[in-house]
């Protein structure tokens, strides 16, 4: 008995191993891709963008098949497991959402609010948390989709690349809207993707393309409104990936400008409450080069290094007002998170505050100071194309 008991238990792990559940790759159809649009009707069209196998594993009489990168598919619902199903009806693989890189949500739908479909996409295993979502302006969401892209198999991938490599837009993944729509204190915020043109070298019309413009602003997970460029560059301030930044700067007295890139930043915000008067102070720290001098001064000069200096931050600081000054008064959303460094410093008087924060908000009194490092001004002190009497000393 005690024989046969033993052999029993050798061979469990033989039953209960292996991948019994495992997907082959020539089974599955790669999603890289989802877009949304609202409908006037109510409805929802779903548009995925599909991976389409290299040719070189297409073959046809031992020849390659050349085809498509990617191509799509779409349907009309009322939420996105209706849709799901209606989309796998279409394909002859099982669609895979693992690799997904990018969810675009149409302007009108982000309008409406994307409650519904947050909740969709948090509940199935498979979806990705760090897939980058955008909000598209100027064109449907289904229409972006279709626009090739020159450098990359499949459009999605470049998007994923844009907002991996150049740092310089508002990066928001599926799990960061997530934890903001859920968090006290702060609102999310996204990238804003548009249509623009390009010319081909083989064609004289214009190609199209698209590009990252700007920042959408949610509250209650609906689209309020939006920032521009300039706006934006500011709001990076505040966020991880604001890591290199040009910065331009008028020089007073008509001196010119200069450019400057950072390197390294770092922002503290300071609260204070009184009673019911609410300050926050932003204090910047910012370490970068001088890449630019178009003026006659000779930054190698002290005097002149801190005229320079001086207008960075002025520029800086201007830019920063501005776009606190646009989401305190105009949208009244607070996607800095102002009130999250309250609830840290002090819970007692957050709770005071919390249940009517857009109005405190929209009343508080945030003073700015800005302290930037040239740390190098370049292997020249004044510009080279100057003669000697043209240089400020």
């Amino acid at each position: 008995m005690k024989r046969w008991l033993r052999i029993g238990i050798l061979l469990i792990p033989l039953v209960i191993t292996g991948c019994w559940d495992r997907m082959e790759i020539n089974d599955i159809g790669l999603v890289m891709g989802t877009g949304l649009d609202l409908l006037e009707d109510g409805n929802i069209r779903a548009t995925l963008q599909i991976s389409v196998p290299s040719p070189s594993s297409q073959t046809t009489g031992g020849s390659s098949k050349e085809g498509d990168r990617f191509f799509l598919i779409s349907e009309v619902g009322k939420s996105l497991s209706d849709l799901e199903q209606k989309l796998q009806q279409k394909m002859s693989r099982t669609l895979f959402f693992s690799h997904r890189s990018v969810i675009l949500i149409g302007e009108s739908l982000a309008r409406h609010g994307i409650n519904d479909i947050l909740d969709s996409f948090s509940r199935q295993p498979r979806n990705r948390l760090k897939t980058y979502i955008f909000v598209v302006r100027g064109m449907k969401a289904e229409d972006l989709l279709q626009v090739p892209y020159p450098y990359e198999l499949v459009p999605a991938e470049a998007l994923k690349e844009m907002q991996i490599m150049r740092g310089d837009g508002v990066s928001t993944t599926l799990r960061d809207f997530l934890i903001a729509s859920a968090s006290e204190g702060i609102y999310p915020a996204v990238g804003v993707l548009e249509p623009t043109h390009f010319f081909s070298s083989s064609q004289k019309d214009k190609d199209e393309l698209f590009r990252m413009k700007g920042t959408a602003i949610f509250k209650s997970s609906a689209l309020v409104g939006f920032l521009n460029n300039e706006e934006t560059h500011a709001f990076l301030w505040f966020k991880k990936n604001k890591k290199t930044d040009k910065i331009v700067a008028i020089l007073p007295e008509g001196k010119g400008n200069a450019g400057y890139i950072l390197t390294s930043s770092e922002v503290i915000i300071e609260p204070n409450m009184k009673g019911n008067h609410l300050q926050f102070h932003v204090g910047i720290k910012g370490t970068g080069n001088l890449v630019e001098n178009n003026s006659r001064l000779d930054v190698s000069q002290p005097n002149n290094h801190k005229l320079i200096k001086k207008a960075l931050e002025n520029q800086v600081e201007h830019d920063l007002k501005v776009f606190l000054r646009k989401i305190q008064t105009q949208y009244k959303t607070d996607i800095v998170g102002f009130g999250q460094q309250l609830q840290r410093k002090d819970p007692q008087k957050w709770r005071i505050v919390e249940e009517q924060w857009d109005r405190y908000f929209a009343a508080a009194e945030i003073s700015v100071s800005v302290n930037l490092t040239i740390s190098n001004t370049g292997v020249v002190g004044p510009s080279l194309q100057l003669k000697e009497k043209e240089i400020i000393k």
